[in-house]
Formats: structure tokens, sequence, C-alpha cells
């Protein structure tokens, strides 16, 4: 559930919050309605966002082998939109008495539509092919871990939908020419986002190469889109937030008429009361790329090596310390000093599953248990505990035994043997 979660704040954040942005910079001050520019821009972000799945179930079925025949033209199409966004932004900023309502309008809408469209096209495809990872080898179609990892799918875009609703309510409520400049910052950020993905793309392919600083600035920007760049973006929105919270605090001035002082007074405690949701917000997304990050892709330790009993010709271990069903490792220290580990396991049946503490695709890396499953530290693909025992895929190597007077016995000659495994 928390992979899910984490995975799609990490790649659905920006499009929603450049969403937010235009909004808050090309609505009106005063409104009535639903406007029509508002229709177009959600339109043009649920038409990326459809684009987005068919892309990305053309690249789940193989339809699409190549994509780079999709993706570097629609970059290019991006950077080019960008740069246009952030002139028209920049003629709002540079004019505070220009409107998107007037003659501006006329470019700045239609821009923002595009920008918008593109920018869920370009996210949701990566964020959408989490999906293949709902269901673990071996695993139920309908399991309690299924339905966990659809629930933290779908919380994470409702999260991420939530605080760009929560920022673009609280930049309504600050000054306009801070709030046209700090939002003029993000959309250059984001921008240069896509302009850092072309640039990869491109050297990837060949088309250009660049070297010095120029490759590292773009191979940091790719490594860090979706942490410090992530985060940066987001907490440009701090300095509209300030604003408004200046504006509501201190004291109201008192009005000729008294209602008009009771509507001041809670339009200003509504106003702070956004600037909390969106520091609590901000915050959270601070969390969730950084705790939850590293949780997520916390590597687990693997477990010490327990006792065991050693006859002439074989390693002993008594059937009692696997009656538990649990995971147990061993090791065996070959005449060439290589530790060979190996695993053990009672499974369901009163069978039992042995084998080395390595696979033929993933090599020494080993396993653990969790959550009643046996998981392979390298690549972390569930195993049936079921199949070890058995060849195949990312299944422990198996190796002899035998099973006589309330003990399982592994040959010292099958564990030398495997010590190659090992070194």
């Amino acid at each position: 559930m928390l992979e899910r979660f984490v995975s799609v704040v990490g790649g659905a954040t920006l499009p929603f919050l450049l969403y937010a942005a235009l909004a808050a910079l090309l609505t009106p001050a005063v409104v009535e309605g639903w406007t029509r520019s508002g229709r177009w821009r959600l339109a043009s972000a649920l038409t990326g966002t459809a684009a987005g799945l068919v892309f990305a179930v053309l690249r789940a079925t193989a339809v699409i082998d190549r994509r780079t025949v999709v993706n570097i033209p629609t970059l290019i199409a991006c950077v080019a939109i960008d740069a246009a966004l952030i002139v028209v932004l920049a003629l709002l900023v540079r004019r505070p008495t220009w409107g998107a309502d007037g003659r501006l309008g006329a470019v700045a809408h239609p821009v923002a539509c595009l920008a918008v469209g593109l920018a869920f096209f370009r996210a949701v495809p990566n964020v959408v092919l989490g999906l293949t990872a709902f269901i673990e080898p071996g695993e139920e179609v309908l399991s309690s871990e299924m339905l966990l990892r659809v629930l933290g799918f779908i919380g994470g875009w409702v999260a991420v939908a939530l605080l760009a609703f929560i920022y673009y309510r609280t930049a309504r409520r600050a000054p306009v020419r801070p709030t046209r400049v700090t939002l003029l910052v993000f959309a250059v950020v984001f921008g240069a986002m896509h302009l850092a993905e072309l640039a990869r793309v491109l050297q990837s392919t060949h088309l250009i190469r660049l070297s010095g600083s120029a490759f590292r600035a773009m191979t940091w920007a790719t490594n860090n889109a979706g942490g410090i760049i992530l985060l940066a973006a987001a907490a440009v929105w701090l300095v509209p937030m300030g604003f408004a919270l200046v504006r509501a605090v201190g004291r109201t001035p008192a009005q000729s008429n008294p209602a008009r002082t009771r509507a001041l007074r809670a339009e200003r405690r509504r106003s702070r009361r956004w600037v909390l949701a969106s520091g609590l917000g901000f915050a959270a997304l601070v969390a969730t790329r950084t705790v939850a990050v590293a949780k997520v892709n916390e590597v687990p330790t693997l477990s010490d090596p327990e006792p065991y009993e050693r006859s002439q010709d074989a390693a002993v271990v008594s059937a009692t310390l696997l009656a538990d069903g649990h995971l147990h490792r061993f090791a065996y220290e070959a005449s060439g000093g290589t530790e060979v580990r190996f695993i053990m396991i009672l499974k369901n049946g009163g069978a039992y599953g042995v084998g080395l503490d390595a696979c033929e695709s993933c090599g020494p890396a080993g396993y653990y248990e969790r959550d009643g499953k046996i998981i392979c530290k390298r690549c972390d693909v569930a195993i049936n505990p079921a199949t070890i025992g058995f060849k195949g895929g990312c299944n422990p190597i198996p190796i002899d035994f035998t099973v006589a007077d309330g003990a399982v016995s592994v040959p010292l000659s099958a564990l030398e043997d495997s010590a190659e495994v090992f070194a």
C-alpha cells in the first residue's frame, strides 16, 4: 500500500500543482460559476490522462516497443509549450494591471490547456504501469494485500488532488503580484524538468552528446526529479501562503457597517485555516517523499545463521526447530573458506523446503521472510513457500537432503559442491 501511494505522489504531484497554479493565475478575481477557461483546463487534463492511459496500455502489451517514438516528439512539444507559458506568465508579472481575461487571454488560456494536457500525458504512464505490481507471483487475484495496493494507488491520486486544491484556494487569498512571481518560478522549474528529461532521452538515443557540467546537470535533475526538485517546486508555493497569512493576521479594521466587519473577520479566519491546511499538506508531502520513500526503499538485513549439529558427513537440523513454519538460515564453511548459506522451512502438509540461500537469477543475494512470504532480497519477488525445493524462476537452488529420526540432514558434499555459487 505504502509503495503504491509513494509512487503516485512522486509522479503525479507536479502536474496537479501546475493545474492549480494556472487556475490561480488565470481565473479572474471575481467569478460567477464555473468559467469557460476552467472547463477547458479540466478537459485538457482529462484528455492528457486518457492519452497517457492508452500509451501505458500500449507499452504494457508491447504494441509500442520503442518508447522514444512517442517520448521524443511529446517532450519537444512539452519544452516548447513550457517556454510559451513562461513568456505568458512573465507578461502577467511585468504588467500587473493585465488580466488573463483580456487580449492576453487569447494566448494564455490555449497555452495553459496545452501545458496541462501534455503534463498529465507525460506523468500518467509511469504511474499507471505500477498497476502490474498489484498481484505478486503466487498470490490470489482477490486478496487483502492486493486490495491494500489498490487503496494506496487510489489514495495517492486523491492526496495529490487534495493538495493541489488546498494550494489553489490559499494562493487565491494572497496578493496578486507576489503570487504571479512565485508561480512563474514554479513554471520555470517545471519546464526545466521537461528539458532535462528531453536531454536524457536524446542522450540515450545518441542524438546528442552531453559532457562535463551539462551531463552532470542533466543526470542530477533526472535522478532528483521526484525528490529534491519536487519538494523545491512545492515549496515555492509557501511564498504566497506567507503573504496570505500576513493578510489574515492582525486586527480587523473597523467598518462603518458592522456586517461588513463581521464578514472581514470571517474571511480572515478562513484564510488562516487555508494557510494552515497548506502548511500541513506541504509537511505531509515532505514526509511522503523522505520518510515514506526511505521506508519503501529500505533494504532488509538477512538474519544471522542459526546453529545446527554436524555429523561426519552431514549438517543436521532438528525438526523441532523447523516446527514453527518460519524461514531458518544456516551457514557452512566450505574447505576453501567460502561460507555456503542454506535455508529450510516446514511447508504446509508437513513437507520440508530446503535449498541454498541463493537463486540462479539473482545469485547469493539471499531470502528473508515478510508477512508469511519468502522474499528475494535483490529483486523483491515473493516466493511461494510451497515451491521451495523446486527449480525455476527465483526459487532457491535446491539441494539434496534426507529426513530421518526427527531431523533434516544435508550432505556436506552437497554444500561443498555449492561453494562456487557463493564464491
